[in-house]
C-alpha cells in the first residue's frame, strides 16, 4: 500500500519538475544518523513510523554486532516527506548507500541510474535463493536488477468484523461487489461509521479491480493498460457506494491519508477500507477495535485480482563508494531468520520462504492472522503486473485528486474521466 503518508501533489507536471530541481541536503525529521566509527560506514534510509523505525534499528545493530567493521547510519520519515527527502539526496549527488524504493518509483529512479544493479559487481552477493522467483522478478526494470523484495503483501480488505456481523456479511468467505455494497449501506444505517471508505480514489483498488477484469493499469510497455469505458464504470461503482451512504462522504474522502492513523477506519469514521493487508496491526491499534481482513469482493469466482506484491524494496546506489558493505546490508536484512524474527510482519511477510516459514509455524495473535490469510490466498494470487513506468507515483495522485472532484459534485464522472486520461496520457509519454 500502503504506505504512510502520502498525499496529494499539484499533478504529474509539478512532480517532473520539483523532483529534479530539488537541493541537496538531508531533513532532520526522524533521523539516527549515528556517530560514525568502524572501518566502513554506509547510509541506510526508509520510510514508516516510530515502531517501524525501532524494529529496523534492531535488526542493524544485529548486523553491525555481527559486521563489527560496518557502521550503519540511519534515518527515516513518514512515506511522501521520505520522496521528497530522496529527491534532494538525489539531485545533490549525495544519494543513500542502501534505500527504501516503491514499486511506483523504481523505474523512476532505476532509470535515472540513481539505483545499481544488482546483478552486477557487488550485487551479486545478495542471495535469492529462498524468495518466491515471481516476488524476485519484481525488482527486475528493463532487465537489470535495480532492487530486492524487503517483504510480501498484498492488497485487501480491512473490516470490522462485528459491524459487518451485524450487517449478515462475512467478507473473510469472499463477497460480490453487490453483497459488499449492500453490506455497507446496512453498516451504515446501523450508526457511528459509514460502511467503507470511498474506494475511487485508491489506484490499488482500482488496479486490483481492473484484474479482476482481466485487464491490468500499466502495460509492459509503461502505457495506461485501460480505457476510459473501464476507468468510468470503476468510478461509477464506488459513486454508487458513495450516493448509497454506503461509502464515506466527500469532506472525509478529501481528508483521507493512507497512514493507519490518520485514516478513515484508522479514525473510526468507517467500518471497513482497503488497504495492505500488513496493515492490520497497526489499524487495529488506531482504531481500537477488533479488527480483521479479507479478500478483495469479487464477481469472478475465484479471481480476486491480488497478487504477491513486494511491499517495498532494498536498493543499492550506484553511486556508493561502498557497494560491497552496502550489498551485505541488503542481503542480511532479506535473509537472515533472526532479522525475519525482529521485524515481524509488521512490512509484510518475510521475503525468504525458508524464514517465512519458520516465523509461520510459531506465529501468533497479528502475525497469524496475517500468515493464515496469506496463506489462505495463495492458490488464488495472480503473477504481478509490470513494474510501473515512470510517473506512476503522479498519475497516483492524479487519480485520487480527479476523483475528489467527483465526490465533490464538482465534476460528472465523464468530464472526470476525460480529464484523468488525457493528463495521464500526456505524463506517461
Amino acid at each position: 500500500m500502503r504506505r504512510s503518508g502520502e498525499r496529494r501533489t499539484r499533478g504529474v507536471a509539478a512532480l517532473a519538475v520539483v523532483v529534479p530541481l530539488l537541493l541537496t541536503g538531508v531533513a532532520a525529521c526522524g533521523s539516527d544518523s549515528g556517530d560514525g566509527g568502524g572501518d566502513v560506514t554506509i547510509t541506510f534510509v526508509w520510510w514508516g513510523s516510530d515502531g517501524r523505525a525501532n524494529l529496523t534499528k534492531k535488526a542493524v545493530e544485529l548486523f553491525q554486532r555481527k559486521n563489527p567493521k560496518i557502521k550503519v547510519q540511519t534515518s527515516f520519515s513518514a512515506y511522501a516527506a521520505y520522496w521528497e527527502k530522496l529527491a534532494t539526496q538525489t539531485a545533490g549527488g549525495k544519494p543513500p548507500d542502501v534505500l527504501n524504493v516503491d514499486t511506483r518509483y523504481l523505474a523512476e529512479y532505476g532509470g535515472r541510474n540513481v539505483l545499481a544493479d544488482l546483478n552486477q559487481g557487488a550485487g551479486k552477493a545478495i542471495s535469492l535463493t529462498d524468495i518466491n522467483p515471481e516476488l524476485a522478478a519484481t525488482g527486475v526494470y528493463q532487465g537489470k536488477r535495480y532492487a530486492v523484495p524487503w517483504a510480501q503483501n498484498t492488497p485487501a480488505m480491512l473490516y470490522d468484523p462485528a459491524a459487518f456481523t451485524a450487517a449478515g456479511a462475512d467478507p473473510a468467505k469472499g463477497l460480490t461487489w453487490q453483497q459488499y455494497a449492500d453490506a455497507t449501506q446496512k453498516v451504515s444505517a446501523a450508526g457511528g461509521a459509514r460502511g467503507t471508505t470511498d474506494f475511487g480514489i485508491l489506484d490499488t483498488a482500482l488496479e486490483i479491480w481492473l484484474r479482476q477484469q482481466g485487464k491490468q493499469f500499466y502495460t509492459p510497455e509503461g502505457k495506461l493498460g485501460f480505457t476510459a469505458d473501464d476507468l468510468r464504470r470503476y468510478w461509477q461503482l464506488a459513486s454508487g457506494f458513495r450516493d448509497a451512504k454506503g461509502a464515506s462522504p466527500a469532506d472525509v474522502t478529501a481528508s483521507y491519508n493512507t497512514s493507519p492513523e490518520q485514516s478513515p477506519l484508522g479514525k473510526k469514521l468507517t467500518s471497513s477500507e482497503f488497504a495492505y493487508d500488513n496493515l492490520l496491526p497497526a489499524y487495529k491499534k488506531a482504531n481500537g477495535k477488533e479488527l480483521n481482513v479479507a479478500p478483495y469482493p469479487t464477481d469472478v469466482p475465484g479471481t480476486t485480482g491480488q497478487y504477491r506484491r513486494p511491499s517495498m524494496f532494498l536498493a543499492v546506489s550506484a553511486r556508493s563508494q561502498q557497494q560491497e558493505a552496502a550489498a551485505k546490508l541488503v542481503d542480511f536484512l532479506v535473509n537472515d531468520p533472526e532479522v525475519g524474527k525482529i521485524v515481524g510482519t509488521d512490512r509484510g511477510l518475510a521475503p525468504n520462504l525458508k524464514v517465512r516459514a519458520q516465523l509461520a509455524a510459531s506465529a501468533t495473535g497479528n502475525d497469524k492472522t496475517l500468515y493464515d490469510f496469506e496463506a489462505a490466498l495463495e492458490p488464488k494470487l495472480g503473477a504481478a503486473p509490470p513494474v510501473p513506468p515512470k510517473g506512476a507515483g503522479a498519475i497516483q495522485k492524479l487519480l485520487q485528486r480527479t476523483y475528489e472532484e467527483v465526490a465533490f459534485g464538482r465534476m460528472s464522472i465523464d468530464d472526470a474521466v476525460g480529464r484523468f486520461m488525457s493528463e495521464a496520457e500526456k505524463g506517461l509519454s
